[in-house]
């Protein structure tokens, strides 16, 4: 690989390099906010798959905690990459010089696609499905299961072809030298850039849309039987799609507007980093609090975990009291 000095970028070596030394410790709290919030989408997964009926009915929710999960690692590895690099810049005064191909193979980047795909695509999917749950319910109960996996296997050949494009626009820039850190806009381009971001806002911001005309539909027009069963999901989906909204689509469109205006600062990216790993984090509470299936599968499990650690203790202590008759 090619290397230039810093002397060739700046006329106060210094100084960047003073900067790159406060960008590596940002970046070092990007690995520790990505990997709580990673953490938090673990026992999450774990109930969702370890339980026969939530595995037949909450494919989206399923597919939606991978997404998520994905998008902390990225996180992580994102913080972890940047960090290593900027330290060897600081070391060694030299950058790497690095091409539009050469990002793609960056694991943190490719993470970072596919969890910027997925998530919105995926929170769609379930504005859609609360739409039809409401309006043509029974359009919706007969062709649940088909339209479940359907919809994942959708959302999945988007991120696939949407990344294929990312990784062909890479290649037909594969001469362009780029600065020595990846980023989606200088790999794939300012138009995939730009939609990107658009997805990540668009993305969250329709699924809240769809789910909030879901609700005020039920809120109004249907008798309190269907009220009452339609709720139960559409709180804890407008919650989420309301968070999303907040927390990505809102510092992605300011992330968009900086693809066509470069002054925008490097502080609205990073906090934009921070933001997404905690909305990917937060689900797990979101259902623990509105899903009182999931609390109660919870509680179930911590029982029986904590059963099993007193009657490990049991045969020891009776033990004891054998001998000591």
């Amino acid at each position: 690989m090619l290397y230039k000095s810093v002397n060739t970028v700046t006329d106060d070596p210094e100084a960047y390099l003073n900067d790159l030394r406060d960008q590596v410790i940002i970046n070092q709290s990007l690995v520790y906010v990505g990997s709580v919030c990673a953490l938090f989408n673990i026992p999450l997964l774990l109930i969702f798959l370890s339980y026969k009926s939530f595995r037949e009915r909450f494919q989206l929710l399923i597919t939606l905690a991978c997404a998520d999960f994905l998008n902390c690692l990225s996180i992580v590895a994102q913080g972890a990459h940047k960090s290593i690099l900027f330290l060897d810049v600081i070391a060694t005064s030299l950058m790497p010089i690095k091409t539009p191909f050469d990002c793609v193979g960056e694991v943190w980047l490719v993470l970072r696609e596919i969890g910027g795909l997925w998530a919105p695509m995926i929170q769609v999917i379930m504005g859609a499905e609360r739409m039809l749950a409401v309006f043509k319910p029974a359009s919706y109960n007969r062709t649940f299961t088909v339209r479940s996996i359907s919809s994942v296997l959708f959302s999945i050949f988007f991120v696939i072809a949407s990344l294929s494009a990312a990784i062909i626009v890479a290649w037909t820039n594969r001469e362009k030298k780029l600065p020595y850190y990846c980023g989606r806009k200088a790999a794939f381009g300012a138009n995939y850039g730009t939609y990107i971001y658009l997805l990540n806002v668009c993305g969250y911001a329709t699924g809240f849309l769809l789910n909030l005309i879901s609700y005020c539909r039920v809120r109004t027009f249907l008798s309190k039987t269907e009220k009452n069963k339609n709720l139960a999901r559409l709180r804890y989906y407008l919650v989420i799609s309301a968070m999303s909204t907040v927390l990505v689509s809102v510092p992605n469109f300011i992330n968009m507007i900086s693809v066509f205006f470069e002054r925008i600062g490097d502080e609205i990216t990073m906090t934009s980093n921070w933001l997404t790993a905690i909305n990917s984090g937060m689900n797990f509470f979101v259902y623990l609090t509105l899903n009182e299936e999931f609390r109660n599968r919870c509680k179930q499990v911590l029982n029986t975990l904590l059963r099993k650690e007193v009657t490990g203790k049991a045969p020891i202590v009776e033990a004891r009291s054998v001998m000591m008759s």
